[in-house]
This record gives C-alpha cells, sequence and structure tokens, in this order.
C-alpha cells in the first residue's frame, strides 16, 4: 500500500464527524436519516425498541433489521440506479413505493392479493398498541422513505402504510418480478442542499477541536486529482489534504485514480513491461 492510500485509510478511519456526500445517493440518505430522527422524536427509546420488535415479528426471523432506517429502506429497490455514481444534487427519481402502488392495482392481482394479507397480518400484530403509537409509527416509515405526500390519517391507513412498505413478501414479489414497479413509473424526492447545510455547519463548528474554513471544504480540480494520486509527497505538501477526511466525492475522485494506476502497473507486468505512464 502506497503513502496516499494510507493517509486515506488514516483519514477514513479517523473521521468520526460528518462528511460531505460523494454521490446523490449520499444526498439521499442523509437526508432520509435526518427526517427519520426528527419523526422518532414522538418516542422514548423504550417505546421504539416495543415498535422495532413488533415490526420484525412482522418481517419474519429471517429478516429482521437492526433500526429503523433498515425497516424502512427505499435503497433495496434502487440496484444500479444512477444516483449511486451521479454527483451530489438536490433532486433524486426513485421506484414507486409500495403503498402508492397498492392504490393503482386492481383486486385479485398477485400484488394485491399478498398486500392485503400482509395488512391482515400487521392488523393483528399492532391490535395492542394505541392508535397514536401505529400513526406516530407510520409517520416514522413516512420519514425514512422520504413520501412527503404520504396519506396517514387514522389507525387504519396508518396499517396499510406500514404492511406495505415494511413486507419480506412484497420484497421478493418485487425481487422476482419488478414488471409492475417499472412501469407504474417512478417519484421524485427534492431535497435540501445537504452539501451546503453541512460546509455551514461544519465551518460554524469545526470538527473536534480542529477550525474548518472555506478553503478546506473547496474540491479539487481535475488536475489536482490526479497530481494528488500520483504524487503522495505534493498532496501532503499542498496544504489541501484537510478536504480528503471532509470530502467523500474527491476521496473516490482520488482513489479513482489510484486504482486505475495500480491496474496499469498489472497490466504492465503482465505484458513483460514494468514501466507505466503517468497520467
Amino acid at each position: 500500500m502506497d503513502t496516499l492510500d494510507l493517509e486515506i485509510d488514516y483519514y477514513k478511519n479517523q473521521l468520526t464527524e460528518l462528511i460531505l456526500p460523494a454521490t446523490l445517493m449520499d444526498c439521499f440518505e442523509m437526508f432520509r436519516r435526518s427526517e427519520l430522527r426528527k419523526a422518532a422524536q414522538a418516542f422514548n427509546e423504550k417505546e421504539l425498541s416495543w415498535l422495532l420488535l413488533t415490526m420484525n415479528e412482522f418481517r419474519g426471523a429471517d429478516d429482521r433489521k437492526e433500526g429503523f432506517d433498515l425497516l424502512f429502506d427505499p435503497l433495496m429497490y434502487t440496484v444500479d440506479h444512477p444516483a449511486w455514481s451521479a454527483a451530489p444534487g438536490t433532486s433524486i427519481e426513485l421506484p414507486i413505493l409500495n403503498s402508492a402502488l397498492y392504490e393503482m392495482t386492481g383486486r385479485g392481482t398477485n400484488f394485491r392479493v399478498i398486500a392485503d394479507s400482509q395488512i391482515a397480518v400487521l392488523s393483528v400484530l399492532t391490535d395492542g398498541y394505541p392508535d397514536e403509537a401505529i400513526i406516530g409509527l407510520a409517520e416514522m416509515g413516512a420519514a425514512a422513505l422520504a413520501d412527503s405526500g404520504a396519506k396517514i390519517a387514522n389507525r387504519k391507513s396508518a396499517i396499510i402504510y406500514l404492511a406495505l412498505n415494511a413486507s419480506t413478501r412484497l420484497e421478493d414479489y418485487w425481487a422476482e418480478d419488478n414488471s409492475l414497479w417499472r412501469k407504474a413509473g417512478s417519484r421524485l424526492v427534492t431535497m435540501p442542499d445537504v452539501v451546503a447545510e453541512l460546509k455551514a455547519l461544519m465551518i460554524r463548528n469545526g470538527r473536534g477541536d480542529e477550525a474548518i474554513v472555506e478553503s478546506d471544504l473547496t474540491c479539487y480540480t481535475e488536475e489536482e486529482v490526479r497530481c494528488f494520486a500520483f504524487h503522495a509527497s505534493k498532496f501532503l505538501l499542498s496544504r489541501k489534504s484537510k478536504h480528503l477526511a471532509l470530502c467523500g466525492r474527491c476521496q473516490e475522485r482520488v482513489q479513482g485514480w489510484i486504482d486505475w494506476a495500480h491496474g496499469a502497473e498489472d497490466r504492465a507486468r503482465r505484458n513483460g513491461n514494468d514501466s507505466m505512464t503517468q497520467a
């Protein structure tokens, strides 16, 4: 492992505060988790534990989740989504949620039959919970899914929302055949500029005992990325090394060139040529 590889690993291991998102999907993940934390403030820790226990009982012993962010996780429906590599942004198109698909699907279809059976199961499991707890839990689910248009008005609608969007049986159905979801189209989620918000927070609060200024949050140019990837000494002397610890996207950009260089070295060795042309 070369010097810059060690430097990147060191920064990643030391990172205990915030880091700027690397991709559009990172922005979405940061946004939805923030919304979930706000919604969860309606409950105490004991109440949250009981609610999670009930939802895991609903899901089954083979697919339990350790937190509500994983229980209500829209990212499982985003395999090969371009947002995993797209630059950070403030809007993202995602697959339609099961709760919205339910309203568009006629009775007697496979999706509707599975969905209705799941609603019945959750209705029994949550029978002992007060209405406000079930409604609050559904609002947590909507927050985690970044579903600003969720229709949660009473206990019945809350149970329907929870059952549809936390069902392992519907997840399995999607994994076997996602054509119904694809035909239904996508949903657009609009987010605040989480990058700008995090930059302002970092400048205001610093990181531990270390002050952060605007220049520490300025992304590298393409020339700097290539230079830092191939010349560790120039990187360490540039006075711009702090940015690498704070910016996920620049970490990926630098690491991408390092990976390319290692690949080129391997190809050169296989071809009997130990030299390579540096970018």
